[in-house]
């Protein structure tokens, strides 16, 4: 496959995307890991239509739309459906994602320095931390999903949607930090400390989020698109050129913008709708550079993965125990809340795509492994007992099973017996008979 080919198809995959906006929110999977698998599919690895050089090739393109998806997640920030989500939800969320990331980041860096899995010294502490950062989140997708698909509607499926919504800062910021501890390959040397370096990213997003705002006073139409556009490539260029986080420069930006600007409604309205359109294809294209044969090879990173996901089980139920304990809406949830918790979406996905791409080998092809094994745990897992857990606490009206439907619909009365046929047929013929008899009379 050329590349000309492959950008048709990722054009077409995201005018695809675009129409799927506004036709409900039940469309495919929660966490879109069907595009992950047909892009791992048509990779190098699999049929072999996309190569490899080909993908390293759109690396630019991709680090663009993972830009713009953080941007729509810090511009969206702290809201649902333009709703602001309260303090405590905030909190919880956040602190949900801190626990579960920590739980994971720690499980990793104690086997990595007990067993000899072949990755040491700064490799170590990139990789566990990254996967702490792939599996802190906690993705609203499936509460959504569930909501649009069975109309669950009530205070525990609205808390989960307001923490799900909120804890996307833990895993951004992470990948901030872990890319200011890292050294910056190819690019400008500068004697900064990793403290230096996620200084200079958070105030890159800050800067150009104000000036963003300066820029969309007065303007329309097209001028909108260029400006949001325009100071976006400038971000991801600028932290590309000195090695920082594009998704954390871009989350900080949408926030930075959504503080400043008065018309930041508006730009929501505008802005939110494109996010399929743009993660279809980078779900896609993750799928390809998806490369599982250093986990293949080495039964260590195997049992990395599984030691990952093991401790994201056990982070999540503590997170629910913390929620049941802080939120009175949480009760009802019962001992579910802490499975359901285990949702991942395109956050984890593109901290992992970020992370294979910064570090290429057995610390990036691992962790991109980790985020996509957490999305299909999660789709597994979560979705359905987040519906029997909805179901429980009444958020959901159960369907009526096929018995109860017969008791309470009427009896039709048997059919008549033979013999009462019979004296009905003669009854009717005396009739007949009588009938033609009396006027000849």
């Amino acid at each position: 496959m050329s590349a000309i080919a492959l950008l048709m198809g990722l054009l077409v995959l995201s005018y695809l995307g675009s129409l799927l906006v506004g036709t409900g929110k039940t469309r495919g999977l929660a966490s879109g890991i069907e595009f992950i698998g047909l892009g791992f599919a048509v990779g190098p690895h699999a049929l072999g239509l996309v190569e490899r050089p080909m993908i390293t090739e759109f690396e630019p393109i991709v680090q663009v739309a993972l830009g713009w998806l953080a941007f729509v997640v810090g511009l969206d920030f702290g809201r649902v459906e333009g709703r602001r989500v309260g303090t405590r939800s905030i909190t919880l969320g956040i602190a949900c994602a801190v626990i579960t990331g920590l739980v994971v980041a720690i499980a990793a860096y104690v086997m990595l320095r007990v067993v000899d899995v072949g990755v040491g010294g700064a490799s170590a502490v990139i990789l566990s931390a990254g996967a702490g950062a792939v599996g802190a989140e906690t993705a609203r997708n499936a509460v959504e999903w569930v909501q649009g698909r069975w109309g669950a509607k009530g205070p525990v499926s609205s808390l989960l949607v307001d923490i799900g919504a909120a804890d996307d800062l833990a895993p951004l910021v992470a990948a901030g930090a872990i890319f200011a501890i890292a050294p910056s390959p190819g690019g400008l040397v500068l004697a900064l400390p990793a403290w230096g370096w996620f200084g200079a990213a958070v105030a890159l997003g800050a800067l150009l989020g104000i000036v963003t705002a300066l820029l969309l006073r007065g303007a329309e139409d097209d001028a909108v698109w260029g400006a949001l556009i325009g100071t976006l490539l400038l971000g991801v260029g600028v932290a590309a050129r000195f090695g920082l986080s594009t998704i954390f420069v871009t989350f900080v930006m949408g926030i930075a913008l959504a503080a400043a600007s008065p018309s930041r409604r508006a730009l929501r309205k505008i802005v939110i709708p494109t996010e399929r359109a743009v993660l279809y294809p980078m779900l896609l294209l993750a799928g390809a550079h998806l490369d599982p044969r250093p986990v293949l090879e080495n039964r260590m990173l195997l049992a990395l993965v599984a030691l990952v996901l093991l401790a994201r089980i056990f982070g999540k139920l503590v997170s629910g125990l913390v929620v049941r304990r802080a939120a009175h809406a949480a009760r009802p949830a019962g001992a579910w809340l802490g499975i359901v918790l285990l949702s991942s979406g395109p956050v984890s996905t593109a901290c992992g795509f970020v992370f294979a791409m910064r570090f290429p080998g057995p610390v990036g092809d691992t962790l991109l492994v980790c985020a996509v094994a957490s999305a299909i745990l999660g789709e597994l897992v979560s979705t359905l007992s987040l519906r029997a857990m909805l179901t429980e606490a009444g958020e959901i009206v159960a369907a009526p099973s096929p018995s109860s439907s017969l008791r309470g619909a009427s009896v039709p009365p048997p059919p008549p017996s033979s013999s009462s046929r019979i004296a009905a047929g003669d009854a009717v013929a005396g009739e007949g008979v009588a009938q033609e008899e009396e006027p000849i009379g």
